[in-house]
């Protein structure tokens, strides 16, 4: 490992821990810090338009998934981040095209065929929404909320039983899905 990298490693680190602590400023000076040393780092840029996405500032968000893009046309967590922007923003079609990018780009994105699954089940297309919850659930067998939005598609195509088995197994993973 270089100097460089070390360091792109610690601010990335940082930078993270400061996110999740809603740290929303810090944690861009620390992912900003990167591109400094690494201009077309994606990992950075994307960083910032997540922490721009979590202050819901769509506009700046939305511009740094293309920067990123651009520096890195099939980095799919940015296409990711952008289809979760897009469908905060109401862009159910939008979302559903980025979140299949972000799978084209990376088919072990799990969290991609989650939120693809459910733009399909917002867009009334319940056996697509099955097919993504189930092949994210392949890919993380504990992943309770995959498992807890099968449930409810299969509950809406009237296979109440079926669907029942799969929020019970939810619940069993994440307890608190409950409240």
């Amino acid at each position: 490992m270089t100097a460089n990298s070390e360091l792109t490693q610690q601010y990335l680190s940082a930078g993270e821990n400061l996110q999740k602590s809603g740290k929303f400023e810090e944690a861009i000076a620390q992912y900003q810090q990167i591109l400094a040393l690494k201009p077309d780092a994606a990992v950075a840029r994307n960083k910032i338009a997540e922490v721009y996405y979590a202050q819901q500032k769509y506009v700046e968000a939305i511009a740094c998934c293309y920067q990123t893009l651009r520096h890195q046309p099939n980095f799919a967590p940015a296409y990711k981040t952008l289809g979760n922007i897009l469908q905060a923003q109401g862009k159910i079609e939008a979302a559903a095209r980025a979140y299949s990018k972000a799978i084209e780009f990376d088919p072990k994105l799990v969290a991609a065929y989650v939120n693809l699954g459910s733009m399909c089940y917002k867009q009334g297309l319940l056996d697509e929404a099955i097919t993504y919850y189930q092949k994210a659930i392949a890919q993380q067998p504990d992943l309770a909320a995959a498992y807890w939005n099968l449930g409810k598609v299969l509950e809406q195509q009237g296979r109440i039983n079926e669907g029942l088995i799969y929020q019970e197994k939810a619940l069993k993973l994440q307890p608190e899905l409950a409240k």
